[in-house]
């Protein structure tokens, strides 16, 4: 069986693992694997006292995805879910290449009209950038696969599931698609 060229990872942060379950049961199993963090990190932000623990066990279990990715698929998703009035997404990577796919792409997709999906480029700190992470540069800046994050803004986490999954699922397509034709750059 061929390994699928796509990793989801979902549950990093354990509050959103029941949407990543319910965006991850309707990908296409040849095209997408999951990894599925059973006891993720909290995603809400820790106190002042406890930041510098809480930051070192979240790059830890980012650079646990190493093995995982490394010579086995060509994309790293990372699956988040946030709050927002209005359902849309976020699009997070380091590669321009990808970046400047992802705009195209997203911008002739009719099934995300009205749906507001932004590409925020991402980098080191001093460079020009529009994202900063404390996920370790081995995971979101790796010469070996691509990385993108992937943030869905629910407006009602029960009532918006429905369309936010699709929009997930969606948005992973289009993200794999465009991951497969920067393959022979």
């Amino acid at each position: 069986m061929d390994i699928p060229p796509t990793l989801l990872v979902i549950g990093i942060h354990r509050e959103e693992l029941a949407f990543g379950q319910a965006v991850a049961g309707g990908v296409d199993p040849a095209q997408v694997a999951v990894l599925e963090i059973p006891e993720g990190l909290s995603g809400q932000p820790p106190p002042a006292a406890r930041r510098f623990q809480y930051e070192t066990l979240h790059r830890a279990l980012y650079l646990q995805l190493l093995p995982h990715v490394l010579n086995h698929h060509r994309l790293l998703v990372d699956l988040h879910s946030g709050s927002d009035p209005q359902l849309g997404a976020d699009l997070i990577c380091a590669d321009p290449a990808l970046c400047a796919c992802l705009r195209t792409a997203v911008a002739g997709a009719e099934q995300l009209a009205g749906v507001e999906v932004r590409v925020v480029p991402l980098g080191d700190e001093g460079a020009d950038l529009h994202a900063r992470t404390i996920i370790p540069p081995q995971v979101w800046h790796n010469p070996a696969f691509l990385y993108l994050g992937l943030e869905i803004y629910l407006p009602e986490p029960a009532d918006a599931w429905p369309g936010a999954r699709e929009l997930a699922r969606e948005l992973i397509a289009i993200a794999a698609g465009c991951a497969g034709r920067l393959d022979g750059r």
